[in-house]
C-alpha cells in the first residue's frame, strides 16, 4: 500500500510518515525542501518524493501517481492578523488540490487532517464529529473551516474522505518549535497563566497512529476527534511540578483582558513590524476552550490515548536536549 503525505517535513507528518513506516506501507512524500527531507529523514530507503507545493496541482498530482492513499497535514499556520489572507488562500487551495485530486484519481482513502479551529464556537458546550463547521471569522480558524466544508463536500458525494481533528499538539521530535514547543517552554520559564478555561493536548505519536490504523483497516466512522486530555489552565502547573519536581511560577490574569492584549497586538504588529507571541485568535482559543468528545474513536477503535504525563515528560526532555529549556527548567528530566 502506498501512500501519499503532504506535510511529511512537519511535526504532524513527520510522525504520521514513521507511523506509517512502522506499519510497514510504502511512503510518498510531496516537499518544498529536499534538503529539509534529507536532513529529517536520513537515508531511509523507502521514502520517495516528489518536488513541489500544495498550492500547485501540477506538482500534486505528480505526488498522487499510483498511491493508494493520501494523508493531508500540510497547512500554513498563523493566527498573526497581518497573514489572514495568505492563510486562508493557501490553505484552501491546498486542500482543494489534494483532497479534490485525491477524489478524481479514485485513491481508496483520502485522509484531511482538520484542527479543533474548524469545529470552534464559543457558544457551544461540548464539540464532537457531529458538530458543525464553526462561525469562525478570523484568518487560520477561518481557512481551517473553509476546508471543512470543502472536505465534508466531498464526504457528501461519497468519496472516502476521513477527517481527524487534533487539538493542541505535543510530543517530541518535532523538525522545529511549534506554537505549542513553544508555549510550554514559556510555561518552564516564565510562568503559567491562570486565565479562564484550559487546553486540551494530544500526543503527535497518537495522532500518527490513528492515521495508520484508518489506513490499514475499515472504520465505522469517516470523521474522528483527536482530543487528547484537557487540562484547566489551573491544573496546569501542579502537572508540571510534579513532572519536572521543580516550581512553577503561576500568574493570574484576567481573559477577557488577554483578549483584549491580543487585539490590541494584531493591530500593532503590523505598524511596527513585529512578531508579537500573543494575538486575538490565539487567546479566544486559549481563554475559552470548549471541551472536544474523545468517545467515538474510543470506542469504535478501541483507541487510548497515552497519559498526558508521559507526553509531557517526553516533550520537556526533548526540549531539554535540543537546548530549548534548561537543566532547572527540566527538573529531574535533565538528569
Amino acid at each position: 500500500m502506498r501512500i501519499m503525505v503532504t506535510g511529511g517535513t512537519g511535526f504532524i507528518g513527520y510522525h504520521t510518515v514513521m507511523a506509517l513506516l512502522e506499519a510497514g506501507l510504502e511512503v510518498s512524500l510531496l516537499v518544498r525542501s529536499e534538503e529539509k527531507m534529507r536532513r529529517m529523514y536520513g537515508d531511509l530507503a523507502d521514502i520517495d518524493f516528489t518536488l513541489g507545493d500544495i498550492g500547485d496541482a501540477d506538482s500534486v498530482n505528480e505526488a498522487l501517481q499510483n498511491c493508494d492513499g493520501v494523508v493531508h497535514v500540510a497547512a500554513l499556520v498563523s493566527t498573526q492578523a497581518a497573514d489572514a489572507e495568505r492563510v486562508y488562500q493557501t490553505n484552501l487551495q491546498g486542500t482543494r488540490n489534494v483532497l479534490g485530486g485525491a477524489a478524481e484519481m479514485g485513491l481508496q482513502t483520502i485522509i484531511h487532517v482538520s484542527s479543533v479551529t474548524a469545529l470552534y464556537d464559543p457558544s457551544a458546550e461540548v464539540l464532537n464529529e457531529d458538530s458543525p463547521p464553526g462561525p469562525n471569522p478570523r484568518g487560520y480558524g477561518r481557512s481551517k473551516v473553509a476546508c471543512e466544508k470543502y472536505a465534508r463536500s466531498l464526504q457528501d458525494q461519497g468519496h472516502p474522505v476521513y477527517i481527524t481533528y487534533p487539538a493542541t499538539v505535543l510530543g517530541p521530535e518535532a523538525p522545529e518549535m511549534t506554537e505549542a514547543h513553544i508555549g510550554l517552554q514559556t510555561y518552564l520559564s516564565k510562568f503559567v497563566p491562570l486565565m479562564s478555561s484550559g487546553n486540551q493536548y494530544v500526543d503527535a505519536r497518537d495522532i500518527a497512529r490513528a492515521h495508520a490504523h484508518i489506513l490499514q483497516y475499515e472504520v465505522p466512522s469517516n470523521r474522528y476527534i483527536l482530543g487528547g486530555h484537557y487540562l484547566s489552565w489551573k491544573a496546569l502547573a501542579p502537572v508540571l511540578e510534579s513532572i519536572t519536581g521543580s516550581r512553577i511560577v503561576t500568574l493570574p490574569i484576567s481573559g477577557k483582558l488577554m483578549r483584549l492584549a491580543g487585539s490590541l497586538a494584531d493591530r500593532l504588529a503590523p505598524v511596527l513590524n513585529l512578531d508579537l507571541p500573543i494575538t486575538r485568535e490565539g487567546l479566544n482559543y486559549a481563554t475559552q476552550w470548549v471541551m472536544l468528545d474523545n468517545s467515538r474513536i474510543e470506542t469504535e477503535l478501541d483507541f487510548e490515548f497515552r497519559p498526558v504525563d508521559e507526553t509531557f515528560s517526553d516533550t520537556i526532555r526533548w526540549l531539554y536536549q535540543q537546548g530549548e529549556i534548561s537543566a532547572r527548567e527540566a527538573g529531574r528530566l535533565a538528569d
